[in-house]
């Protein structure tokens, strides 16, 4: 999940020409407190495991899956729940496997 501040939405709305209005509508949801976050999972602006708005991307984005951030450890299952929809996430785990010389147990 993907915080987003006022900046950040006025930014790439005005990017693909929309209203802030039009753009929290489609793109955003916001809670009680008003913490604006991304709508759907996987985002909507991810095109062929490509990011289609790059350039003007959110903070939360550019830091994204956060393996540099410390306490890693604690966000293990939200970066699981990406695997399979985060082309990052899905390499890391790879090579990871190969490094440990992972092997899946069979029953």
């Amino acid at each position: 999940m993907v915080n987003i501040d006022e900046a950040e939405a006025n930014h790439l709305a005005k990017h693909l020409g929309q209203t802030r209005e039009n753009f929290d509508e489609a793109y955003i949801s916001k809670g009680e407190s008003g913490r604006m976050v991304i709508n759907s999972i996987p985002c909507h602006f991810l095109v062929e495991n490509s990011c289609s708005v790059y350039e003007h991307r959110f903070a939360g984005c550019r830091e994204f899956p956060a393996f540099h951030i410390p306490d890693f450890n604690k966000r293990l299952f939200t970066t699981y729940m990406h695997y399979d929809r985060c082309p990052i996430i899905f390499n890391v785990m790879e090579n990871l496997k190969k490094v440990l010389e992972f092997e899946a147990k069979s029953n």
